[in-house]
């Protein structure tokens, strides 16, 4: 990636796309205050709203962000690399690898005490599972406290937020559909 930031390359994408923030921020299921916040990199982004706003200006999501690949259809505990997004405090770790026809993506989302995300909306299907900690899912204005074992699904159409209300970290593996990542046939191959 360039020296460019984020909030940047956000910004000279929606652009060259020819929408305005307003349009973009629709799309992505975002507000328009926020969406220009995260172009001024006043705030941050969740991995989400950045595949969200990728697909509202017609980019992949690795135009914006850099994320690790995973390759093989096989991922191991302590050999996957942490990453996130943009310095933001939630820590993800990809699990599934990407090929052509595959719609699954997940993640191991680590979230530190007092996280809040941004509330979003987008298309496919979201299903969650508590590993460690508890965890908030407001979905369509209504609060799912989770715990060790528990699990959501839901129409992640509706407007949903996550949030650590708790005094240590929580770490929840997200699967969805949101292309999150580059399907396999759409980029080079690394041996």
């Amino acid at each position: 990636m360039s020296e460019e930031t984020l909030g940047q390359r956000l910004r000279r994408y929606r652009r060259a796309s020819g929408k305005t923030l307003v349009q973009v921020a629709k799309e992505a299921g975002l507000s328009a205050g926020f969406l220009s916040q995260a172009e001024r990199d006043i705030t941050g982004l969740s991995l989400s709203s950045l595949a969200n706003i990728a697909q509202a200006v017609g980019v992949a999501v690795s135009e914006l962000f850099e994320s690790p690949r995973q390759d093989a259809p096989d991922s191991h505990e302590g050999q996957r690399q942490s990453y996130t997004v943009a310095n933001m405090p939630q820590r993800y770790e990809r699990l599934t690898t990407t090929y052509s026809g595959s719609v699954l993506n997940a993640v191991k989302l680590t979230l530190p005490p007092g996280y809040r995300s941004e509330v979003v909306a987008h298309s496919g299907d979201e299903f969650v599972y508590v590993l460690s900690g508890t965890v908030t899912y407001q979905v369509n204005g209504r609060d799912y406290v989770l715990a060790v074992g528990d699990s959501l699904h839901f129409d992640p159409q509706q407007k949903h937020a996550i949030r650590n209300d708790s005094d240590s970290s929580t770490e929840v593996i997200s699967v969805g559909t949101l292309p999150l990542f580059e399907n396999a046939d759409s980029t080079q191959q690394t041996g």
